[in-house]
């Protein structure tokens, strides 16, 4: 199940940072789908109690990232092509509406804002930077929101793309190329400086659609990752050996 989720709900800084880490490293494949999680083992690498990791497994089970089996133990859930679709569907609508809302009074501040963020993607380009590149994606789109008093409904459908970003990291790292994705950015805003909104919402469509062939491609390269229809459980196997931990 997929529910919004508040980081200020974490109060407690230890578990913020355990589940900022290892969000990170399921969204960009360091923790596989299918592969089970302890408690003690990652307590004992970060030098902390059980109690944090626990609630930051439970956040992440919210998100739909981790599947919380009892008597069984915890895993990174496998890919929910379903759930994915959804997600398209919804950001699409969502996200759709507010482009009408920036292009009706576009604001300078804020085009300038995405002009810059675009210049910062293309930094991470020659060196296929996804975590930077993906960041930056997510900043460009959230500009548009918070010049619409949308912060709140960004900050939802962050949250409640979660297996989305998942499958743009894997797609990044399998096939898409950087620059095309770029060029889709630099079409939205140029339609946005022009105050074109058909354009612009041709271009943001053509944008977030193209994850429908991608999740078709990959979900045939990559099966043993995608939640087959039924819901086939991953398997029983060790923890993981190493985690790639990333400060919060």
């Amino acid at each position: 199940m997929i529910s919004y989720f508040d980081m200020s709900e974490l109060k407690d800084g230890v578990t913020r940072q355990v589940y900022l880490a290892l969000r990170r490293d399921i969204l960009n494949w360091r923790l596989l789908p299918g592969r089970r999680l302890s408690e003690k083992d990652i307590a004992g690498r970060m030098n902390i109690s059980k109690t944090p990791v626990r609630e930051a497994f439970i956040k992440l089970q919210e998100e739909g990232l981790l599947e919380i089996r009892p008597q069984r133990g915890t895993f990174v859930s496998l890919m929910d092509m379903e759930q994915i679709e959804e997600v398209r569907f919804t950001r699409l609508c969502v996200e759709s509406t507010v482009l009408s809302l920036f292009i009706e009074s576009p604001d300078e501040n804020t085009l300038s804002s995405m002009r810059s963020i675009l210049d910062l993607q293309e930094g991470a380009v020659p060196d296929r930077d996804i975590d930077a590149f993906v960041d930056y994606d997510d900043a460009f789109h959230r500009e548009i929101f918070l010049a619409c008093g949308k912060a709140r409904t960004w900050s939802f459908i962050d949250h409640f793309s979660a297996q989305y970003k998942r499958l743009r990291y894997l797609s990044l790292q399998n096939y898409l190329d950087f620059g095309v994705v770029l060029a889709e950015h630099r079409a939205i805003l140029s339609a946005c400086e022009k105050g074109a909104g058909e354009e612009a919402h041709r271009c943001l469509s053509k944008h977030l659609n193209k994850i429908l062939g991608e999740s078709e491609h990959l979900g045939e390269k990559f099966p043993e990752y995608v939640l087959k229809e039924g819901g086939n459980r991953p398997p029983s196997g060790e923890s993981v050996p190493s985690f790639h931990f990333q400060g919060a």
